[in-house]
């Protein structure tokens, strides 16, 4: 049986991108077409993993004459690089997912939001639009149908935070990248207060993909909980770093590792942030694990944004920790108070720890109760999950030890 794969449609131009999934999705009605995405059982794949199925549905239940699609391509978690490529290499299958969307929850309007350092990405999509407009793909009547779509380009200003699909919604709108209070939800109260979807750049791809196939193959790809395949982001001490597609379930933590990015570099690996820097650690006891969501979840860890980094035994791990502590200290937006002050606080300990060369157990249990206040109180998922590695990397190898 063929398998579905992302980059089945790599570098192919507007000449000879066929568009099959929206083809077979115009000639289906809007019902139908979210039925397949929700029998496909797609997870989000910008990190929350949330059933991209329920999110449409909540969208197209929406009565409204003005709804939007907002492509979420800002990916900035360090480590993270998945959507670049397909950005990159793969922006008609991109642009192809978001008006498959627009069909299904009856939206006309889009936005693709793009980090603003990715100057290749917003090129290509650019260009892609633009191309698309000219050959009837975007705008009215598209592919003779009824329905038209209209897309924008926006380029992200540089914040973290507007990875957030609150933040990113403001943003749009032309206001700074703060998250809001939720309820309402985005799907009833998004972008200029109107039903919105908000999706990840691969989640959309795969949406575009999983739409060109008549028989429904996905399922047979993955497990029951993680359908499909994955593109991966492979970074830091591995001898092969770069975006590896996968099937879940078909290898574990290791074995991505060692058969697809060559091995560990240096004197042997140390731990490995399965999902990116807001990922708990995975150490060397847990890489049997099967690259899923649910195996990861079982660790305590998370498949998080798909950005693997890998840390080998050479490093510091303490500077490592202060490494991350600054980034998250400086991208907090500074809504919420306690994950403002709360990782400005774990810096300074941080900091306190390195000049004394040693690591006590009191630092880490404040970490830990700084890490629930933030958890209790953080309106966004970056604050929720701001503190998850460094305090997983201290409990790991400091906790009751001197640091040298």
């Amino acid at each position: 049986m063929e398998k579905i794969f992302l980059k089945t449609d790599f570098g192919k131009t507007i000449d000879n991108y066929e568009f099959l999934g929206l083809n077979k999705a115009l000639r289906m009605k809007p019902s139908e077409v979210l039925e397949k995405v929700k029998e496909n059982c797609i997870r989000g794949r910008g990190g929350a993993g949330f059933p991209a199925g329920i999110k449409w549905d909540f969208v197209a239940a929406e009565k409204s004459e003005i709804k939007f699609v907002v492509c979420n391509g800002d990916e900035g978690e360090p480590g993270t690089f998945k959507d670049r490529f397909l950005l990159e290499n793969l922006p008609f299958k991109v642009i192809e997912g978001i008006i498959i969307a627009g069909y299904a929850v009856d939206a006309r309007y889009g936005y693709i939001y793009i980090r603003g350092e990715y100057e290749k990405a917003i090129k290509s999509i650019r260009e892609s639009i633009h191309k698309m407009t000219e050959r009837k793909l975007l705008g009215k009547s598209i592919l003779g149908s009824s329905f038209g779509f209209e897309l924008k380009l926006i380029r992200g200003a540089g914040a973290y935070v507007c990875g957030d699909e609150t933040s990113l919604l403001n943003s749009i709108e032309g206001k700074r990248g703060l998250s809001r209070i939720k309820p309402p939800l985005p799907a009833k109260e998004g972008l200029y207060e109107k039903p919105t979807l908000v999706n990840n750049v691969e989640t959309l791809s795969v949406i575009a993909e999983i739409l060109k196939y008549d028989q429904n193959i996905y399922l047979s790809l993955g497990t029951p909980k993680s359908r499909g395949t994955k593109l991966l982001s492979i970074s830091g001490d591995v001898k092969n770093p770069g975006v590896y597609e996968i099937e879940f379930g078909k290898m574990s933590i290791m074995q991505i590792i060692n058969d697809l990015a060559g091995g560990v570099k240096g004197s042997g690996l140390g731990f490995v942030m399965p999902g990116g820097i807001a990922t708990n650690i995975i150490s060397d006891e847990q890489l049997d694990t099967p690259y899923t969501y649910e195996d990861l979840e079982q660790t305590g860890s998370s498949l998080g944004s798909g950005g693997m980094i890998v840390v080998s035994k050479d490093r510091d791990y303490l500077s490592i920790v202060k490494n991350i502590s600054d980034f998250f200290m400086n991208e907090t937006c500074g809504t919420c108070f306690p994950c403002r002050e709360g990782n400005r606080n774990i810096n300074k300990m941080i900091d306190k720890m390195i000049s004394d060369g040693k690591v006590g157990s009191q630092d880490i249990e404040i970490i830990r109760e700084i890490k629930q206040a933030i958890g209790l109180a953080a309106r966004c998922g970056f604050g929720q999950a701001s503190v998850n590695s460094i305090l997983s990397i201290l409990e790991k190898y400091f906790e009751k030890k001197v640091y040298v």
